[in-house]
């Protein structure tokens, strides 16, 4: 090959590079992320009479049915309940709404939160919804919401809860691409999870918001992809913060040279 020839043939490569390889714009409109089997439960039926159960109703001021189940208080009264190891942790739901509510992913109006609670509802949290920062003050809120399952404040509805299953709930948000996030998952990089992300238009993402134990089978179910963000196992707020992350920095949000 003549040297002029391999030059003109080095000038095309970076065009053909643009051409075929430069990254596709990002579909995504909005990310909805789930927070799946999250450990909020009323206090059931068996434990009301227990002593521990009973004393902290009597200090809240409540009959023991109208508190949250929680593992702070009612350790012992826990120790027989079918899977306790993933039960009365409302915290973990808390942590996470925080880190989800106050991202600039939501600032910007791409995200949307829900919680699957393992009493069987779910709750819809408003974008605009601004949560209690201390823990006893977000369960007063929880407590409230099971008695009324509608919190409005200013003429806006800022929670919701209703009787649905995690089925009917992905069928209600409509997603593209349905992303469970498990230490079980393939372990993959983050720049190829925001481009798996941001290559759907509605994508969401599923998140554990249990202390111990797996997803139940029908999770695993629902997922098109399982995925691992990290080699160990990570505590819920971290991963949905990473998650949020991941999409913002693909969107280039922040960055305003």
């Amino acid at each position: 090959m003549r040297l002029t020839s391999f030059k003109a043939a080095l000038a095309r490569i970076p065009a053909a590079r643009a051409l075929n390889l430069a990254p596709e714009r990002p579909r995504i409109e909005k990310l909805a992320l789930v927070i799946v089997e999250a450990a909020i439960e009323l206090v059931p039926e068996e434990l009301w009479d227990h002593p521990a159960v009973r004393a902290y109703a009597a200090r809240r001021g409540r009959r023991p049915g109208e508190i949250l189940l929680d593992r702070s208080y009612h350790h012992a009264a826990m120790k027989k309940l079918p899977e306790a190891e993933k039960r009365g942790r409302p915290d973990i739901a808390h942590f996470v709404l925080l880190e989800a509510l106050g991202s600039p992913l939501n600032k910007r109006g791409l995200l949307e939160v829900w919680v699957q609670a393992r009493s069987g509802h779910v709750i819809w949290v408003n974008p605009e919804t601004r949560l209690p920062r201390v823990y006893e003050r977000f369960k007063g809120l929880i407590e409230k919401l099971y008695r009324a399952p509608v919190v409005e404040a200013d003429g806006k509805v800022l929670l919701r809860l209703e009787e649905k299953g995690l089925e009917q709930l992905i069928e209600d948000i409509d997603p593209d691409l349905r992303i469970l996030l498990s230490e079980r998952g393939e372990l993959t990089s983050w720049s190829k999870l925001a481009s798996i992300l941001t290559s759907a238009r509605k994508p969401v993402i599923m998140i554990g918001g249990f202390p111990h134990g797996d997803f139940h089978r029908n999770v695993y179910q629902l997922a098109d992809r399982v995925v691992s963000i990290w080699p160990e196992a990570l505590e819920a707020w971290i991963i949905a913060s990473r998650a949020i992350s991941i999409v913002e920095s693909a969107l280039k949000l922040g960055e305003y040279d």
